[in-house]
């Protein structure tokens, strides 16, 4: 039976089912007939095949005014797993999701990146056993990984820091090495793309052009375009972190100069505290002062989203955003770099480009990058195609 739905043609694949379902284009088998132009017994016995191997669930049945009454399908979210993990300087998140995104399990890993792939990737596959193990979960209901890294000048800046013999992670096989231990393909991503996939899908999903903020140790920006995340032909789009702040000449980890992740990222705050005596050597505790009412530390915050915003504004100039989302250590220490960033951006973009424009928290904060993972490997695994392939060795087996 499955090798002749894999073989009529697209109007009879079960994965399109599942996928106007999924994306709730259809509830009921009326609805799905209608829309793919085929027959209703065709489709019941595609949703039937879905059903028997958990990707429909048949939630309700709608009153009807005469006749038998149709029956409501859902997507199963449960029907299978992703593994997810993203990647900061100095720590990593890793989590195992459903198909929805939601979070099943995670842990939070203090890791340094510049101790190099072999060891932190080595550190990542673990964590993955020990997630699947807790969860009592076997290893073959685990449709892919996500991976979120940090920008490529970061990770040749954690070379040039790296300990002992710590390979570069520059051009380094990330997802065969995973796949090479059975965790199913894997997607690689920037961290940024990742978290801008995943607050949009999950917030914004009607907004045509939207930017999520990175505010941390390091600044980055993630932009989704009509749906799509955009990344730039050498995957730099987004790199406001190396661009140039109006007026500064700071130096730059990367080699340049008045770069903004050099006088407004949360490493460059820590370290302009600390040469004015108090204790701060990371983002967290520039946000600890500032929480606990340090009035330098809030001064500082606050000038870093000035220097942020006038970044922004060129970047909302050219784009017209309708929502930037904000996320990060800095964002957490209250209004200031919000008051920052507004100062700035509305004193030097276009009106007409700010009168609609939303800056908004994250709202899914810690969760962005890890869904936006997430939907990236569920993206790909229930493709119609890959629907298909999935039922068909099902069957096979």
């Amino acid at each position: 039976m499955v090798t002749s739905i894999a073989s009529r043609g697209r109007i009879a694949r079960s994965g399109e089912v599942l996928d106007l379902v999924r994306r709730g284009r259809a509830t009921t088998t009326s609805e799905l007939a209608e829309i793919m132009g085929v027959a209703r017994s065709t489709v019941t016995e595609r949703v039937d095949l879905l059903v028997s191997h958990g990707l429909l669930v048949p939630a309700s049945i709608m009153p009807a005014r005469r006749g038998r009454p149709p029956t409501v399908l859902t997507f199963n979210a449960r029907a299978g797993l992703t593994l997810a993990a993203q990647l900061g300087m100095s720590g990593t998140r890793v989590a195992v999701t459903d198909f929805d995104g939601t979070v099943l399990w995670s842990e939070t890993v203090v890791l340094d990146i510049g101790h190099g792939p072999d060891v932190v990737l080595e550190r990542i596959t673990s964590e993955f056993g020990r997630a699947l193990a807790e969860l009592g979960q076997p290893r073959d209901r685990v449709h892919g990984v996500g991976i979120g890294l940090p920008g490529k000048v970061e990770l040749a800046t954690a070379q040039r820091t790296a300990t002992g013999s710590a390979r570069s992670w520059i051009d380094y096989p990330v997802a065969e090495r995973l796949e090479a231990a059975g965790l199913g393909p894997v997607f690689v991503d920037q961290d940024v793309n990742l978290l801008a996939l995943g607050e949009h899908r999950a917030s914004w999903p009607s907004v045509g052009v939207f930017m999520f903020l990175k505010v941390g140790s390091v600044i980055g920006c993630g932009i989704v375009i009509d749906g799509k995340v955009v990344r730039g032909v050498a995957g730099l789009a987004g790199e406001i972190g190396h661009t140039r702040a109006p007026g500064r000449d700071t130096e730059c980890a990367c080699g340049g100069r008045g770069c903004l992740n050099a006088v407004a990222g949360g490493t460059a705050l820590a370290r302009d505290l600390a040469q004015a005596g108090f204790d701060a050597a990371t983002a967290r505790d520039v946000v600890r002062l500032a929480q606990d009412g340090v009035v330098e530390a809030g001064q500082a915050i606050r000038a870093a989203g000035r220097d942020i915003g006038d970044v922004l504004a060129a970047a909302i100039n050219l784009l017209n955003p309708g929502v930037i989302s904000v996320w990060g250590y800095l964002a957490d220490a209250g209004d200031q770099l919000f008051a920052g960033i507004q100062e700035q951006i509305y004193s030097s973009a276009v009106h007409g480009a700010t009168h609609l424009l939303r800056l908004e928290p994250s709202r899914l904060g810690d969760d962005a990058g890890i869904r936006g993972a997430a939907m990236t490997v569920v993206e790909h695994a229930l493709l119609p195609e890959a629907v298909d392939r999935y039922l068909l060795q099902a069957h096979e087996a």
